[in-house]
């Protein structure tokens, strides 16, 4: 799986469906015929090209992206520049071409600028192995054997080092396939272990293709060395029995795919978001109207894997929990007093300009910074809002957050610790940075040469934060850490240690 289909939780499928003819081509068809099928095996991209479309993203970037100078000096973005526009010396597989380009583009430290494919890509066949037999847990730099497809592994095994690389070395390679908001790791940890990127790193950095020769520290503290043959996979998985986290709880009605449970014969309640989207405002009201009618005390917010989404729905789910009237972001503010018309305009997708044009306005300069208003086509994000006018909760609130809580859901999670006082936060440290991010107005840049796209925010948003720590994420109030046996039985560690505060 490729980097940019995996942090949307959210995978893109390619269905190819195949016409093979009963008959021979006819005389004068077959020239067009085999020149069909040339075009329709992937090709290498060529350096001219690639340097092409480098040269202009760098462009792009310097002029208008708000992440430029941001955590990483101007002058080591120019050098992490210089070094990759050099490291392009050769024709490369689109693939390999973003590989090459994730690690510059992660100097930016911004998760919403992601690379993804040209439209209608595909990798040449055997370009890369299908998978690792093993999944694992990346954890404070240390990485665990979860499920695996081979029985010389057991769950719970840590990798000390493969084809005698080290796992360390393994991770920062795997930690450079992805972009993240500052300084955070939880995301790309949670990259490495959920979605594949510890295998990417063994495929796309070090194109290991098995045998594996691995080193490997047994649970019981046994130093291992072991080799496993791709060839001797097992089936299936050896299957955990999965744990029912929700065996004394009642699925409430009515609140669609935000699911509302209720601790049998309690005061306590679990409501589960997703990321923000216009429908949820009437689940929201739902919602918190069977909250006010169980007369619950003790509810529990689940915003993990909660990606963003639209701010204004967060505003929606906030005026439900702040304490008094609120707000959820500081300020909105650009580079340049035209955004649209930068020098990469061309590049930038036209509908999405417009729709720029539509829902803000650039208006005084504030520092190096333009102030950036919504117009009424957007609506009001700036506060003070307004509280529900009813079913509004004050009880005890406690949040569970992980490093995939980003982006408007941690604008949302950033506003809520800094506007209600009666709220306890447990988990990981959240993927998006406490401060603020990059984003409100995202836009797509194409590369004319290559067809890649990159995800470009234009905006930097400040959060409401009181004293966050610069390029970090909300930090927990109880870090939760999770076993390799927790993650195969599925075992909901974060849900556990609410309850365990609440009794």
């Amino acid at each position: 799986m490729e980097p940019d289909t995996k942090y949307k939780t959210l995978f893109y499928i390619i269905i190819i469906t195949l016409f093979v003819g009963a008959t021979l081509p006819v005389k004068g068809q077959e020239g067009s015929h085999k020149s069909s099928e040339k075009a329709n095996i992937p090709q290498k991209l060529s350096v001219k090209n690639m340097q092409a479309d480098m040269a202009i993203l760098w462009s792009a970037i310097k002029e208008m992206h708000p992440g430029y100078n941001y955590y990483t000096s101007a002058d080591s973005l120019r050098k992490a520049y210089d070094q990759t526009y050099s490291s392009i010396n050769k024709s490369l597989y689109e693939s390999e071409f973003i590989s090459q380009l994730y690690p510059f583009i992660c100097k930016l430290r911004c998760g919403h600028t992601q690379i993804k494919h040209s439209v209608g890509h595909k990798d040449p066949q055997g370009l890369y192995p299908a998978h690792i037999p093993f999944e694992v847990l990346v954890t404070n730099g240390k990485v665990f054997i979860t499920t695996h497809q081979t029985e010389v592994l057991r769950t719970g095994d840590e990798i000390i080092s493969i084809n005698d690389v080290v796992v360390k070395e393994i991770i920062k390679h795997g930690f450079d396939l992805y972009s993240t908001d500052g300084y955070n790791q939880t995301f790309k940890e949670l990259f490495l272990s959920e979605y594949g990127g510890f295998a990417d790193a063994c495929n796309k950095y070090y194109h290991w293709k098995g045998a594996y020769k691995m080193q490997i520290r047994t649970r019981q503290g046994e130093l291992k060395d072991l080799t496993v043959d791709t060839d001797e996979i097992i089936l299936n998985d050896p299957q955990a029995s999965l744990l029912d986290n929700y065996t004394n709880w009642t699925t409430a009605k009515n609140t669609g795919n935000l699911k509302l449970r209720f601790f049998n014969d309690s005061q306590t309640a679990l409501f589960e978001t997703k990321p923000f989207s216009y429908q949820d405002t009437i689940t929201y009201k739902e919602a918190f109207k069977q909250i006010e009618s169980k007369k619950i005390k003790n509810l529990i917010l689940d915003m993990r894997h909660n990606t963003g989404g639209d701010i204004r729905v967060a505003i929606q789910l906030l005026s439900y929990l702040a304490d008094s009237p609120f707000s959820i972001i500081k300020d909105v503010k650009s580079r340049l007093q035209n955004p649209d018309l930068n020098k990469s305009a061309n590049y930038f997708d036209k509908d999405r300009t417009n729709d720029f044009l539509q829902g803000y306005k650039i208006t005084n300069k504030e520092g190096l910074w333009y102030h950036v208003e919504t117009t009424p086509a957007m609506g009001t994000v700036y506060g003070p809002l307004p509280l529900a006018k009813e079913y509004h909760f004050d009880g005890n609130l406690y949040v569970l957050i992980d490093g995939a809580t980003f982006s408007s859901g941690a604008l949302f999670t950033a506003a809520l610790k800094s506007q209600r006082k009666n709220v306890k936060f447990i988990g990981r440290e959240t993927a998006g940075s406490e401060e603020g991010c990059n984003g409100m107005v995202m836009q797509e840049l194409t590369l004319p040469n290559t067809k890649i796209r990159i995800d470009f925010p234009w905006m930097r948003v400040e959060s409401v934060a009181l004293n966050s720590i610069r390029g970090r994420g909300i930090m927990p109030d109880y870090k939760v850490e999770y076993a390799p046996s927790d993650i195969i039985s599925k075992k909901d560690c974060d849900l556990e240690k609410a309850m365990e505060l609440i009794k």
